[in-house]
């Protein structure tokens, strides 16, 4: 595709400010309009000083007529199915807020109408493109702790969590792992080099906060292989074992860890060594590089390359789906594929 990738955001809110600075910073790309009902959106657009669109019709319009390329989908979780859906139609491409839905269904259903379209459906889930997560990525790969055999996964906040809509399950599908249980779900995918997940366990509850969805979680995903992870998500926690997406992997020749990268080669031996990942100085939360790395990334992808986030999606909805009917049935459930 010739000249500037064209984004229009859908939504005002903090992650549709972050993904607008995102696009503001990143070659070849540039922002066409944001699209919302509230005012928090017609002021970013004011302040980029694009078109503001009135909300899904406008933007759907919009695409119809070919004023932009890909659409930002940054509004509530349940929201995503319907306007992607109708924006894959449109003839524009997709990049999803995580979760890229609340079901699995629907997020197949995404997926199915990309391909067959000739689109793509991304999910945000920008550690993928984090240098730290693809060096570890690597080393993985690589052999360099040897055959993983299990592993732990952060989702939490400490002292802080989000509100409005991300604590109305009408509105957010979930709480704590849909915000930020599904990151870590995702970047342990990621850095195990992407293993078939069988079956989870999960517990939930609401601890800290009023709404209607869960501020705490722990999961327990077992892949293909007999190998399995551990998830910890949550919010107003008064601990967590690392920061936001952090991971420690334990291997039959060593260790590792995410935020910090680390790997441990012959851990508790007379040969133990210590390989230090890339040092990046990142923000604590929404850090603006992950984010226009991201952009970049799909500029990239829509001109030919590869993506690392058209498949992401639904494998991560489905695991958070069954974590959520494990939740409420208190047995193991299977995952979809």
């Amino acid at each position: 595709m010739s000249g500037n990738i064209r984004f229009a955001i859908h939504g005002g809110g903090y992650i549709a400010k972050i993904h607008a600075a995102a696009i503001a910073a990143t070659d070849g790309a540039t922002l066409a309009a944001v699209a919302g009902r509230s005012g928090s959106a017609s002021e970013l657009a004011t302040l980029a000083n694009v078109p503001w669109l009135d909300g899904e019709e406008g933007l759907v319009a919009a695409a119809g007529r070919g004023e932009f390329d890909v659409a930002v989908l940054c509004t509530p979780n349940t929201m995503h199915a319907p306007v992607g859906l109708r924006l894959l139609d449109a003839g524009v491409h997709l990049l999803i807020e995580k979760p890229m839905t609340t079901s699995y269904a629907d997020a197949k259903s995404l997926a199915d109408r990309a391909r067959a379209n000739a689109l793509h459906a991304a999910t945000a889930h920008m550690w993928r493109v984090d240098q730290e997560a693809t060096w570890l990525r690597d080393q993985v790969a690589a052999g360099a702790i040897g055959a993983v055999y299990r592993s732990r996964g952060c989702g939490v906040h400490t002292g802080w969590g989000p509100s409005g809509w991300f604590t109305e399950a009408k509105l957010a599908g979930g709480g704590a792992v849909t915000d930020m249980g599904i990151h870590a779900i995702d970047t342990l995918r990621f850095v195990l080099g992407e293993p078939k997940a069988l079956a989870v366990s999960a517990r939930t509850a609401r601890r800290f906060i009023s709404g209607d969805v869960e501020d705490t979680a722990s999961i327990r995903i077992d892949w293909e292989g007999g190998t399995w992870s551990e998830v910890e998500a949550g919010w107003w926690q008064p601990y967590a074992d690392g920061p936001e997406s952090s991971l420690r992997l334990y291997g039959e020749g060593g260790t590792a860890t995410l935020f910090p990268t680390a790997v441990v080669q012959g851990a508790e031996t007379d040969k133990e060594q210590t390989l230090p990942g890339p040092l990046v100085t990142k923000a604590d939360h929404c850090d603006p590089s992950i984010y226009a790395a991201q952009i970049a990334h799909m500029v990239a992808v829509i001109n030919g390359a590869p993506s690392l986030l058209d498949e992401c999606g639904p494998a991560a909805v489905a695991i958070m789906e069954a974590a959520y009917r494990s939740a409420a049935s208190g047995k193991t459930e299977a995952v979809p594929s």
